[in-house]
C-alpha cells in the first residue's frame, strides 16, 4: 500500500513539473507574440483574432501577432509597439499584424510583417525595424513596401495603393511572381521605386500589379493619403518638420532603381570625376522660365545643382533619379486656349546611368515637341546617344492639365516622362528616363521655347 502511494505521489509530481514546464513555455511563446498595446482608441475600433472573433478595443489593451485592428468611419487607433514603434490606424481601415517578433538579444533577427487590407495607416519605425530593415514588410492588396528607417503613410484598397514619406525612405514594388507577399524586406526588381522625405507631400501610386508605381509630385497630390484620411492632433509629431521648408532640395532624392539595388544615400560621390558636359551650356536670349538641377548625390561640384537653382520664386514640378525640374511659381495660369505650337529645344542635359550608378555623358539629337493648346495635348520625341550603346528613342504623348502639367498616356517601352509648361505656355520642360535591358538607363532634362 505504501509503495502504491509513493508511486502515485511521484506521478503527480512528474505531472506537476510537466505542467509547469508547459505553462512556462506557453508564456514564453505568448511573450514572443506580443506586438504592442493600445495607446489611444477613439470611436468605433475593434480587434479581430485569427478565427474572426471580434471585440471592442480598449485603451491599454495588448495586441498580438495574428490579430487585426479594424476601425469604423469615426475610428482611430494609436498602437505603441514593443520595440517603441508607432502604428496609427486611421478611420475605415483594417490592418493585420501578421508577424511581430522582436529579438532583444539580437535585434537584427527581428521580424515585422503588417498587412493593410484597406484604409490608411501611418507607420513610424521602432528599434526592431531600424535594426532589421531587411525583415520588415508592409503589404497591401497590390504592393509590397520595405523601409529604410521611416515615418510613412499608406492608403490601400483593392484598386490602388498610395504611399507618402514623412521621414526616411521606402521601397515600393508591385506584388507579383518576383515579389510575393509571403517574403520579408523590400523587394528588388525593375518595377521597384523608392521615395524619400526629400519629396515631401509627393507620393507613389500603384493601380496594377503589371505596372510600376508612378511618382505624383506634391503639386498634383490631390489624392494624398493625408488628404483622404487626415492625421489627428494626437498623432506623433513628424520628425522632419524642423525648418523643413526646403525639403525638396534635401540631399536625399527620389530614386528609381532598375535593378532593385537602390538605397537612399548609397549613390553619393559615385559620379565619375571625368563626367563633364561635352559642350558649354548656351543660355538662350529668351528669359528663362524653366530650370533644372541635379540632386546632391550627382552634383559633382558643378554649379547646376538643385541647391543652386532653387529659390522662393521657383517651384519643383517634377523629379527623377538625377534631376529635379522647376518652373516659375504662380497661382495664375494663362495658357493659350487655341492653336498648335512647335517648340525648339533650348537646353538639355542627359546621361547614361551605368549599373554601378556612375554617369556617362550623353547627347540629345532629333528633338521635337508639339503642343495642341486647343485640345490640351502634347507630342514629343528625341534620341539619346551615349558611348557603348545604340541610340535610344524617347517618345511620349498625352494631355496637359489647366495648370500646365504633362500627363503621359503613351510612352516608349520602359519610359517615364514628366513635365510642365510655364504660366503662359511660352516655355516647357520635361524629365525623362528609359530603362534598358542590360540594367542601365538613360536619363535627361530638357527645356523648350517657342
Amino acid at each position: 500500500m505504501k509503495v502504491f502511494k509513493v508511486v502515485i505521489v511521484k506521478k503527480l509530481l512528474s505531472c506537476a513539473v510537466a505542467l509547469c514546464v508547459w505553462i512556462l513555455a506557453s508564456g514564453a511563446a505568448l511573450a514572443q507574440d506580443l506586438a504592442g498595446s493600445v495607446l489611444i482608441v477613439i470611436g468605433d475600433a475593434q480587434v479581430a483574432d485569427s478565427k474572426g472573433a471580434t471585440h471592442a478595443l480598449t485603451r491599454g489593451e495588448k495586441v498580438y501577432a495574428g490579430q487585426s485592428i479594424v476601425t469604423g468611419a469615426n475610428g482611430h487607433v494609436n498602437l505603441r509597439m514593443v520595440d517603441g514603434a508607432a502604428v496609427i490606424v486611421r478611420a475605415s481601415s483594417r490592418l493585420k499584424i501578421e508577424d511581430y517578433f522582436v529579438d532583444t538579444a539580437t535585434p537584427s533577427k527581428s521580424r515585422i510583417k503588417l498587412n493593410l487590407e484597406n484604409g490608411v495607416v501611418r507607420s513610424i519605425t521602432g528599434k526592431a525595424g531600424e535594426a532589421s530593415k531587411e525583415s520588415y514588410r508592409l503589404n497591401t492588396p497590390l504592393a509590397a513596401i520595405g523601409i529604410r528607417g521611416t515615418d510613412f503613410v499608406v492608403q490601400a484598397s483593392n484598386d490602388v495603393t498610395r504611399v507618402l514619406v514623412q521621414s526616411g525612405a521606402i521601397v515600393m514594388t508591385p506584388l507579383n511572381a518576383d515579389c510575393t507577399r509571403d517574403t520579408l524586406g523590400p523587394c528588388k526588381s525593375a518595377s521597384s521605386r523608392d521615395l524619400t522625405a526629400a519629396m515631401r507631400n509627393a507620393y507613389l501610386e500603384l493601380r496594377s500589379r503589371a505596372d510600376a508605381p508612378v511618382f505624383v509630385p506634391a503639386e498634383k497630390a490631390i489624392e494624398s493619403p493625408n488628404l483622404i484620411a487626415p492625421p489627428r492632433q494626437d498623432e506623433p509629431r513628424v520628425g522632419g518638420d524642423k525648418g523643413n521648408k526646403a525639403a525638396a532640395v534635401s540631399t536625399d532624392a527620389y530614386v528609381v532603381d532598375a535593378n532593385g539595388n537602390s538605397a537612399v544615400g548609397n549613390i553619393k560621390n559615385q559620379v565619375a570625376s571625368t563626367v563633364k558636359p561635352e559642350v558649354p551650356v548656351v543660355e538662350p536670349v529668351v528669359p528663362q522660365k524653366i530650370w533644372w538641377g541635379r540632386w546632391e548625390e550627382y552634383a559633382n561640384g558643378d554649379a547646376r545643382t538643385m541647391k543652386n537653382v532653387t529659390n522662393s520664386e521657383r517651384e519643383v514640378s517634377s523629379s527623377n533619379p538625377v534631376f529635379g525640374l522647376l518652373r516659375e511659381k504662380t497661382e495664375e495660369f494663362a495658357l493659350p486656349t487655341a492653336g498648335v505650337a512647335s517648340f525648339k529645344l533650348a537646353d538639355s542635359e542627359s546621361y547614361l546611368v551605368n549599373v554601378d550608378k556612375t554617369l556617362t555623358t550623353a547627347a540629345i539629337t532629333s528633338p521635337a515637341l508639339t503642343i495642341d493648346f486647343g485640345n490640351r495635348r502634347y507630342d514629343t520625341s528625341l534620341t539619346v546617344k551615349a558611348p557603348g550603346i545604340s541610340p535610344v528613342g524617347i517618345q511620349s504623348q498625352g494631355t496637359i492639365t489647366f495648370q500646365g502639367y504633362f500627363i503621359s498616356e503613351s510612352n516608349s517601352p520602359n519610359t517615364f516622362v514628366d513635365g510642365a509648361l510655364n504660366r503662359d505656355g511660352s516655355q516647357a520642360g520635361y524629365l525623362f528616363q528609359r530603362f534598358l535591358e542590360n540594367g542601365t538607363s538613360v536619363v535627361g532634362a530638357t527645356r523648350w521655347i517657342r
